[in-house]
Formats: structure tokens, C-alpha cells, sequence
């Protein structure tokens, strides 16, 4: 039997960008977006941050956990460390299942320039998206930074804006002492057996006990649904375990 970690949101996000840089017109004017290349980057990736907003769709298909300092939320995608069942082995996301936000951003991030108190939008030089000269989107032309640009900056305010809800929901769910250490002890089709650990649940006695006070509080803040969609979830690990080999 193996045993196996729940990477953080941190580590999960090192292990994505290897050469993040501020998006220069100079310096980039001439890489282009090659969207084609599907998410075999992603192929290492056990576990990936979700924000709030995302917990409707993610539930559906993937195991919605806790871990970190933060106890931030993290969808599993994988049952032994370095792996994700969702990406084949042509790079192409399992059909039908639903791909994080995390994944989707990639190759651009915000990141928090402290001097000027904004956050600045980069690009991870290294991402195979801009290996091709050939084919994608240019990120500029003769006007400027091009809509692409744009579509990227406005998808990644709104994951940043539900990361603020996200932090608040975590921090409320410590403060509660709803949150417990778990495994999960998979056996797979050829007999193995996995365990995965590091990683937090609701424990929903105590969430069954919360005080009417705080359940409507909740119910107010849309933090209610989000903790039945976690609870939701705990059911996908099937849908790992079918996947797995």
C-alpha cells in the first residue's frame, strides 16, 4: 500500500509556473497563444486551488477538500502524488468533466506588485502555449495589447474577486472547528491500495449542530451551499477510482 499527500495551493501553483513575468509590450510583442496544446502541463497536478464560485460546477465531478495553512479548498485529481486521471495521454481533459479555473488561467497569473499596491498581469515564459510562432493568438498588435489580453485580465479579476469570498469562507469554517483531518484509503482496479492524506473535511455532525444565528449568517453570505456542495462531492471519489489504473 502507498501513501500519498494532498499538495497545497502554494505548491500547486509553483509547480505550474516556472518563469512567471510581467506581461511587457516590448519584450513580448511577439508571442503568440497556441490554445491547442491541451493540458499536459497539468499532468503532475494531484490537486489544484478552487475558488467559491466554482464549487457548484467542480462538485459535480471532482472531490472538493481542505488543506494548507490556509485550509483553503483544493480539487483532487489524482490519488497518488504527481498524477491527474483527468489529463490523457494525448494531453486532452477527460471529456465531460469539469476542468478548474486553476488550469484554465494557465499560462497567465496576477501578481501583487506591493510597491505600486496593484496586482500586474504575467505570463509563465516557459508554457508551451508560447512555443509556437507558427500558430495561436498574438497577445499584441500595431494598436496594443489585443482582446485576448483582455479576456484573460477580466477572467483572472474574477477569480481574484471570488478568492476573497473563498478566504473568508475557510477562515469561518476554522473559527467554527468544523474542519477535520481525513484519508482516503482507495483500492484501485488491480488490487492496489492507495491511501491520500493531508487534506480536511466538514465534519457534519458539528455543521448538523451550527446555531440557528450562524446558519442564517451563513445562509446570508452564500457559505451554506457551499459547504453542501463540498459535502456533495465527497461522492467522486468513485469517479477517481474509475479512472485510475
Amino acid at each position: 500500500m502507498t501513501t500519498d499527500k494532498v499538495e497545497t495551493a502554494e505548491a500547486a501553483a509553483v509547480q505550474l509556473f516556472q518563469q512567471a513575468a510581467p506581461l511587457d509590450p516590448a519584450r513580448h510583442q511577439d508571442l503568440k497563444l497556441d490554445r491547442s496544446v491541451g493540458f499536459a502541463f497539468a499532468r503532475n497536478q494531484t490537486a489544484v486551488p478552487i475558488v467559491a464560485t466554482e464549487f457548484a460546477m467542480a462538485a459535480r465531478d471532482l472531490p472538493i477538500v481542505f488543506a494548507g495553512e490556509g485550509r483553503l479548498p483544493m480539487a483532487v485529481l489524482g490519488i497518488r502524488s504527481g498524477e491527474n486521471l483527468l489529463v490523457g495521454d494525448d494531453g486532452a481533459w477527460v471529456a465531460g468533466r469539469y476542468v478548474p479555473a486553476h488550469l484554465r488561467r494557465y499560462p497567465f497569473i496576477l501578481q501583487e506588485d506591493e510597491a505600486q499596491q496593484r496586482f500586474a498581469l504575467c505570463i509563465d515564459e516557459a508554457a508551451p502555449h508560447f512555443q509556437s510562432q507558427d500558430k495561436g493568438e498574438p497577445l499584441f498588435n500595431d494598436a496594443g495589447a489585443t482582446p485576448l489580453v483582455t479576456e484573460m485580465l477580466q477572467f483572472l479579476g474574477e477569480i481574484q474577486g471570488g478568492f476573497a469570498q473563498t478566504q473568508a469562507y475557510a477562515a469561518a469554517l476554522v473559527a467554527a472547528d468544523l474542519l477535520i483531518e481525513r484519508s482516503a484509503v482507495v483500492e484501485l482496479k488491480s488490487g492496489e491500495r492507495v491511501t491520500l492524506e493531508g487534506f480536511f473535511v466538514v465534519d457534519e455532525e458539528k455543521f448538523s449542530r451550527l446555531p440557528i444565528e450562524t446558519l442564517a449568517e451563513w445562509a446570508q453570505k452564500g457559505w451554506l451551499p457551499l459547504t453542501y456542495f463540498h459535502l456533495q462531492s465527497r461522492l467522486n471519489w468513485t469517479h477517481l477510482v474509475d479512472l485510475a489504473v
